[in-house]
């Protein structure tokens, strides 16, 4: 019986990276040399806009690459910001197998793109 409560118990934790920082994340934008552009962020996961740099937007976290498209007036940029595995992701693989590790990467809970994004504008 007791074996029994262990592995239910252990099958229904949820992901450490879930737990901590969730699937989502805030990320800020801001455009150079000129402030108040519009962008457009879009990853696999979704897509977001920021109406004025420099602001902040909530984003899905993903695997895969975040690129940002900003314009204002006649000047357009963009830019890439690389997903990254978070090393909370790989403490969970270790204490918590195979399941905790599958959990935090089918969310997204076990990647992390850079705080900010600096897009530089360019004349079209």
């Amino acid at each position: 019986m007791n074996r029994l409560a262990c592995l239910a118990v252990v099958l229904t934790l949820p992901a450490c990276a879930s737990i901590v920082e969730g699937s989502t994340q805030s990320l800020s934008v801001a455009t150079t040399p000129r402030s108040g552009a519009e962008c457009r962020l879009v990853n696999d996961a979704g897509t977001w806009y920021v109406g004025r740099t420099p602001g902040s937007v909530s984003v899905k976290r993903s695997a895969s690459a975040i690129k940002v498209a900003c314009s204002l007036d006649k000047q357009t940029g963009t830019a890439v910001a690389e997903s990254r595995t978070k090393g909370l992701a790989w403490g969970n693989v270790l204490a918590g197998g195979i399941i905790g590790g599958a959990v935090d990467m089918s969310t997204g809970a076990a990647y992390d793109y850079p705080p900010e994004i600096v897009v530089p504008l360019k004349a079209e």
